[in-house]
């Protein structure tokens, strides 16, 4: 059976991807996982901001796209899309008690509008922060590097706190186990 602990293998595995395009190169938005979305959707997101698409890409990888459809069969790649999904099925959890597989979403601008998503991969909570992956988004600790529109896929060091707009945790019991 798919677990969250899958998601996290296949989101870890992607870490030190780097975007393309751009000026210099790589600052473009041009990533593999815009021509997935574009093979399942026939629609091109290219060039635009890409880290709910490489959610979706994650759930898609561990045949789990139907706990994430909340654009179409693909999953979603506009943040207030997935956190509205999840939050009409009744998945939204308090961030304290975040889990590995569970998708975090954040506010930077606090216009209490998601507008960045990741996967957990570690809840630290006891000591206020939890670990993630997100697409998209600048290395840790890089000095004034954007939060929401980054280069690549890290792990991120998130504290708990008013930038975490919402944590969903998908409903992994409910896939039908594959042979």
């Amino acid at each position: 059976m798919t677990t969250g602990a899958d998601l996290v293998k296949v989101a870890q595995s992607k870490i030190g991807t780097v975007e393309k395009g751009g000026a210099d190169g790589k600052s473009g938005n041009i990533v593999e996982f815009w021509d997935w979305w574009k093979s399942k959707t026939k629609q091109n997101g290219q060039g635009q901001s890409w880290c709910a698409c490489f959610v979706s890409w994650c759930f898609d990888k561990v045949g789990a796209s139907t706990l994430a459809a909340a654009k179409n069969s693909a999953g979603f790649i506009y943040c207030p899309d997935g956190v509205n999904y999840f939050k009409k099925k009744n998945q939204l959890v308090d961030a304290k008690t975040a889990q590995p597989g569970d998708v975090i979403f954040f506010d930077w601008t606090g216009a209490g509008v998601a507008d960045h998503v990741g996967i957990v991969i570690e809840n630290h909570a006891a000591n206020g922060y939890l670990m993630t992956v997100e697409g998209n988004t600048s290395p840790e600790g890089a000095i004034g590097a954007s939060q929401q529109n980054g280069g690549g896929v890290y792990s991120r060091k998130r504290y708990l706190g008013k930038t975490i707009h919402a944590v969903a945790r998908p409903a992994w019991t409910t896939l039908t186990p594959t042979k």
